[in-house]
């Protein structure tokens, strides 16, 4: 190749690589189709607050793309308004809270409803504040034993938390809801 050449070549190599520097920089932040599974990944925060009216799934890890519901701890909640009713737990475990209340930001502030039976007592129930998770996002308080005309028949208690507060910032929305409905989990209705 003669030198002419190489530096034509060089040029057109220079120019595609500025080319695709800038469309990076413009689209950085913004909604990019992914190749490996055809939906939207966010290059930003999603805000809870600002989500159509819908079903969704949060959790404190990446989507696994393999058989598991989730990663880490999730948030499986049904938005309405600005309002939310879901529950809040780990994945393929029992340890899980149901959780209803007002959305600002990625903080929701409401109830919660425990249950406890006999192969996951609560041994007791606090009413002072205290955190529910390892990771320190739910905190609860206010918490009292419900009674129900069924107490007797089985050994399901119900645990009412009247002081909820639960931050989801910095956790993946998942592209849709694959942990169990929350409407099959929280029986606010009997409370």
């Amino acid at each position: 190749m003669h030198r002419s050449n190489l530096l034509s070549l060089g040029v057109v190599f220079a120019t595609l690589l500025a080319g695709s520097l800038i469309s990076y920089s413009q689209v950085k932040g913004k909604q990019i189709p992914s190749s490996e599974n055809q939906s939207w990944i966010l290059d930003r925060p999603v805000n809870i607050a600002s989500l159509a009216n819908s079903n969704y799934q949060f959790c404190s890890q990446p989507d696994p793309k393999d058989w598991r519901d989730g990663a880490g701890v999730c948030f499986n909640f049904n938005k309405t308004g600005n309002r939310v009713d879901g529950y809040y737990g780990y994945p393929h475990s029992d340890h899980f809270i149901c959780i209803r209340g007002a959305v600002n930001g990625d903080c929701i502030t409401g109830e919660a409803l425990a249950i406890s039976w006999a192969g996951n007592q609560w041994e007791n129930k606090p009413e002072s504040l205290f955190k529910w998770d390892f990771e320190g996002r739910l905190t609860l308080s206010q918490g009292h034993l419900i009674t129900t005309p069924d107490d007797h028949k089985d050994d399901v208690k119900w645990i009412l938390y009247r002081n909820a507060s639960l931050n989801v910032e910095g956790f993946y929305q998942y592209n849709r809801p694959r942990m169990t409905s929350p409407s099959q989990l929280c029986d606010w209705k009997a409370k």
